[in-house]
């Protein structure tokens, strides 16, 4: 069964359980902040669960016109069953149906970037997942903000569109209402460019070219940033 979390005491079970095990630090809030943040409603939570145990959890924030997924995660047991699957077409069915979102869309780390780990899983195949629910790519340099104070940012992940209510397929140019979704997540996680890296974001977003849509299998085409 998959349905919203909102409970206090549910919440902080939920990211001991399945967010914790599932991310690097620099990539998950605090407890606390995971807590607030949903019983407050900024963060939208679904959980996967069976009886009392959970299975997994799928977490979206809403910026404008768009809902960005901040986590999905599945325990460690139930991993390759559906259940990811099921999370993520749930997530989508829920937050495209509000009044307003044009777009759903991911971070997914590149595997030409980021190594299989041991206890967070492989990129690869993590890519492969999102490939199989039908997710499509921006042609986008990227970076996720630090997630705390003194956390780094996060460099060179892909920004992936899970879903979007324009049908048309990639290879395309995103149209005015999906441009400024995009610029609605970038605004509210990066904040404005004020330095060269988060620039360089933008000026691909508002290249006169259009901002392209690709198919995920495309990402060695989507530009690296070289950091600091």
């Amino acid at each position: 069964m998959i349905h919203p979390v909102t409970d206090a005491g549910a919440l902080a079970r939920l990211y001991t359980e399945i967010l914790e095990p599932s991310f690097p630090p620099s990539e998950l809030v605090t407890r606390d902040d995971f807590v607030e943040g949903a019983a407050s409603g900024v963060l939208d939570v679904l959980a996967a669960s069976e009886g009392d145990a959970y299975l997994g959890a799928v977490v979206g924030e809403r910026y404008g016109g768009a809902f960005l997924v901040d986590w999905l995660a599945v325990g460690g047991a139930r991993r390759g069953g559906g259940t990811g699957a099921a999370l993520v077409a749930a997530g989508v069915a829920r937050w495209l149906a509000r009044p307003g979102v044009l777009v759903v869309l991911a971070e997914i780390e590149r595997p030409d970037m980021f190594a299989t780990h041991a206890q967070y899983g492989d990129p690869a195949r993590r890519l492969a997942f999102y490939e199989r629910q039908g997710a499509t790519l921006l042609d986008l340099p990227y970076y996720q903000p630090p997630i705390d104070e003194g956390l780094p940012r996060v460099r060179n992940l892909l920004l992936a569109v899970l879903a979007a209510r324009n049908p048309a397929p990639p290879p395309r140019a995103l149209d005015p209402g999906e441009i400024a979704a995009v610029r609605a997540v970038l605004l509210g996680t990066m904040g404005t460019p004020d330095d060269a890296e988060t620039a360089r974001v933008y000026d691909t977003l508002d290249d006169p070219a259009g901002l392209r849509l690709l198919p995920l299998a495309d990402y060695a085409r989507v530009p690296l940033l070289d950091g600091p």
